[in-house]
């Protein structure tokens, strides 16, 4: 049985038990198969100590094919996806964990400036499975040369954010830049846009020493205490490969994601008049209620399946995608991208905002949010989701839609919602609740969680 290696957003996990050398080997030698030995491969990684480990096993297994390698070295998520749609490179993978912890690596890879769809990820897994590999004879070996792509992807970001906003009179903002690969990206884009920019966590170390990689509210309390003490008018953070983008306010607040994705997407629905925005199952009434207002429509989907409704002709019409933390700019490319997502919101703070993101964030409602989660084992995890729907659906009033994926997200009309749905990394059954007060919020949530919880008592 082929086993299945890919998660919703690459592969990752410790560099001992599944991102480990051979793995890597394998996944090197099973791109190259897929590329039927021929064309070139760019290699990037970020800053964590086992990079050079995993590095030189990919590119055993690519170069083993035939496959030619450009090692790009430490760069960023977004510059490695960006370099898959340069003339001449057939893929690109980036060796990175994001936002896990520095005991953890893994992969991604690029084709055409998207994320691999999961038949081509079922390729590799079964290429590694099997061990059925394209093996070229000795004088067939690919090549290893090197190249620093930084100016190039700056290039490209500059000049998509000038066709959104103009130059900043030295409007001062912070990063917090968690001493990963975009530590020395996001700083000179934004200093060429006009900004005057500080940094903080700005050396790479893939020990994460300044904070933990995740961008979360919990791990940037310096940030916060920075930005709540000093006169910037808006502090961003990115996390271990700069495609997340997480947004303090000078009062030193952590803006909720779904006003971020909201902002975003009004930008871009307003620039054409109309257009699909994507996001993820998991995101708030928030960012539809704003799209709508501009003349756009919201498309929900499975958290991870982004890229594959991309790849489609329906795609073409998506003018701005995103989950929480990475916002996809379609019309520059199809990954997230948290570095160009920093220079575009830090040109908003000055083009409607006046200089503060306290003023430009009073455009997007602030409603109450809850995630929260009951144990569930995964051996009920199956036929958890069918008992919660037979209990759910009958109950609830005031509707205005239904969603069956990846769980079960109820949108009700006075625009609150909740949504149920299994992990599938951890024994957990998770709740999802928004609402536009806290007493509905309560209110909402308190059944929910009850129900869960008695679902999990009959199938125990």
């Amino acid at each position: 049985m082929t086993q299945k290696l890919f998660g919703t957003s690459g592969i990752r996990g410790s560099i001992i038990e599944k991102s480990t050398p051979d793995l890597a080997l394998g996944l090197g030698r099973g791109l190259g198969s897929f590329l039927d030995g021929k064309g070139v491969v760019g290699v990037g990684v970020d800053a964590r100590t086992s990079r050079k480990m995993l590095r030189s096993a990919l590119v055993s297994g690519l170069i083993s094919t035939g496959v030619n390698v450009i090692d790009l070295g430490i760069a960023p998520m977004p510059t490695v996806a960006y370099y898959s749609t340069v003339d001449g490179i057939h893929a690109t993978v980036i060796i990175t964990a994001s936002h896990n912890p520095p005991t953890d690596n893994g992969f991604k890879f690029f084709a055409s400036g998207r994320e691999f769809i999961r038949s081509e990820e079922e390729f590799l897994e079964s290429s590694i499975s099997n061990k059925e590999y394209k093996v070229a004879s000795w004088d067939k070996i690919g090549l290893i040369s090197k190249k620093n792509i930084k100016m190039d992807y700056l290039s490209k970001a500059r000049e998509f954010l000038l066709s959104r906003g103009g130059v900043s009179k030295k409007t001062k903002v912070l990063l917090d830049l968690a001493n990963g690969a975009a530590t020395d990206y996001t700083p000179e884009l934004l200093t060429d846009l006009g900004f005057s920019v500080t940094t903080m966590n700005s050396h790479q170390d893939g020990h994460f020493p300044g904070r933990p990689p995740e961008p979360s509210p919990r791990n940037l309390g310096d940030a916060m205490r920075m930005a709540a003490e000093s006169d910037f008018a808006v502090t961003m953070c990115h996390d271990g490969d700069g495609d997340r983008l997480a947004v303090i306010d000078e009062a030193g607040e952590f803006i909720d994601q779904n006003r971020v994705i909201a902002l975003f997407a009004r930008d871009e629905v307003e620039r054409k008049g109309e257009g699909i925005v994507l996001t993820s199952i998991d995101t708030s009434s928030v960012i539809d209620e704003i799209v709508n207002s501009a003349g756009g429509s919201v498309i929900r989907l499975a958290l991870g399946s982004l890229q594959e409704f991309l790849a489609t002709e329906r795609g073409k019409d998506v003018i701005f995608a995103s989950e929480p933390w990475k916002p996809i700019f379609t019309e520059f490319g199809w990954w997230m991208d948290g570095i160009t997502g920093a220079g575009r919101f830090a040109q908003l703070v000055d083009e409607l905002g006046d200089g503060s993101c306290m003023k430009l964030m009073k455009t997007i409602p602030k409603y109450p949010i809850l995630r929260d989660f009951v144990p569930c084992p995964d051996k009920i995890k199956q036929s958890f989701l069918p008992r919660v729907k037979e209990l759910l659906i009958p109950e609830i009033s005031g509707v205005e839609k239904v969603l069956e994926v990846d769980g079960i997200r109820i949108d009700y009309k006075d625009g609150s919602y909740v949504l149920i749905r299994v992990s599938g990394t951890e024994p957990k059954a998770r709740l999802y609740v928004g609402a536009k007060s806290e007493q509905t919020l309560d209110k909402t949530a308190s059944a929910a969680k009850k129900m869960m919880e008695q679902v999990l008592d009959e199938l125990q």
